[in-house]
């Protein structure tokens, strides 16, 4: 007779130790190089090869929101100017009806 081979093997994993140094909150660029050799200095051209689209990006929403900041402002400011000119106006032209009531009002040669 035949061993039978069980159709499924269930084989036991061994919990895997990771490296801590990869959890670290040093940047690369700080830790210690473990591997000797050639290593090519970082150029500033990298920096935006990598980050660049993000940089512009940034800049491009940050200069964004600047000009509706200013335009609304200005907006706003000059309804607040044109409220103060209309309220002067109205209070002008009432002094000027009392001006001219009382002109009116005052009969000529009686002194």
């Amino acid at each position: 007779m035949r061993a039978t081979r069980p159709l499924f093997q269930f084989q036991l994993r061994r919990p895997q130790r990771h490296n801590l140094r990869t959890f670290s909150s040093t940047p690369l660029r700080l830790r210690p190089q473990t591997r000797q050799g050639p290593t090519q200095p970082e150029r500033p051209v990298n920096f935006y090869q990598v980050h660049g689209r993000a940089f512009a990006k940034v800049v491009t929403l940050s200069f964004l929101t600047y000009q509706i900041t200013y335009w609304t402002w200005l907006l706003l400011e000059t309804e607040a100017i044109r409220d103060e000119k209309d309220r002067e106006i109205k209070s002008l032209e009432q002094e000027v009806r009392l001006l001219d009531e009382g002109r009116k009002g005052h009969k000529p040669g009686a002194g």
